[in-house]
């Protein structure tokens, strides 16, 4: 049975969710119920991963979603790609010269694995590495960049022509772009904080698996984190100290100390540097 709700809440593994428009199914048997998700899964599964135009059981699909968005949510994707299209943002990565010159040196220390060669730049921003690429001898780079950003990238390789005629600005996300030719490198700067952070390895990997040669070459290649456990009594001291409001006796009459322990706890699960923040705001 179907039944059409316009508004209301519905509860999802516990959690308590708004929705404007919904169709509630109502089913017989535990039986029905399972075949029914299962059947649901499999409708899901090929929706995300299948293309426009492509048959299903019950239909065709008209429009799918990229890997990119079963990734991230619209409203996270719009304010990453907004953040990224700002010249501000792009300038301050660029003057960082340990990045920007430890990139400079692995493209110039291995121009034999660029002349002559095909290259795609995965998110290419201002376009700095197409830059380099084209400047250690590249056939051609497809420099991919989704943001507003590419406006600016094409005005410096267009201001730099002995290398930008062989660059080409392709606006899209490289999860739903296509391009005429395999690639011989894909280069990137693809690291967030603790290397994962963004999710933009996820984007590089599906660019490999997407547009690289068999015997094509990545640049980076591999990626490490290091890690390890440290002491310092004075931080937690600190955070110690700021849950001490919690043992106050007589707060206007109240008894705080029973809630002692559970911000003892809370403060101790939140970032240090996240602290520091609040405290310097």
């Amino acid at each position: 049975m179907l039944e059409a709700w316009k508004a209301g809440y519905c509860r999802v593994d516990d959690i308590e969710k708004l929705f404007s428009r919904a169709i509630k199914v109502v089913l017989r048997t535990e039986a029905e119920s399972k075949a029914f998700s299962l059947a649901f899964q499999r409708w899901k599964q090929q929706t995300i991963s299948g293309k426009a135009g492509e048959s299903l059981e019950n239909g065709s699909i008209v429009a799918c979603k990229s890997k990119f968005d079963t990734k991230i949510e619209a409203s996270s994707a719009q304010m990453y790609f907004h953040y990224y299209g700002q010249l501000l943002h792009q300038q301050n990565m660029l003057q960082d010269f340990v990045r920007t010159g430890t990139y400079y040196a692995a493209v110039m220390e291995n121009r034999a694995d660029f002349e002559g060669k095909v290259v795609v730049d995965v998110g290419a921003g201002s376009g700095i590495l197409s830059l380099f690429a084209a400047q250690a001898g590249a056939k051609h780079v497809y420099a991919v960049e989704a943001s507003e950003m590419v406006e600016h990238a094409q005005r410096l390789i267009s201001g730099n022509p002995s290398f930008g005629q062989r660059i080409t600005i392709i606006k899209g996300k490289v999860e739903e772009v296509e391009l005429p030719e395999k690639a011989d490198i894909l280069i990137s700067e693809p690291m967030g904080t603790l290397l994962v952070n963004e999710r933009m390895l996820e984007s590089y990997v599906i660019a490999r698996d997407r547009f690289l040669a068999p015997d094509g070459k990545m640049f980076p290649t591999t990626g490490r984190i290091h890690m390890a456990p440290f002491s310092d009594e004075y931080l937690y001291v600190e955070m110690a100290n700021k849950s001490l409001f919690w043992q106050q006796h007589n707060f206007f009459g109240v008894d705080l100390t029973p809630l002692h322990g559970s911000a003892f706890d809370g403060y101790f699960s939140q970032s240090p540097w996240w602290m520091h923040l609040i405290q310097d705001c």
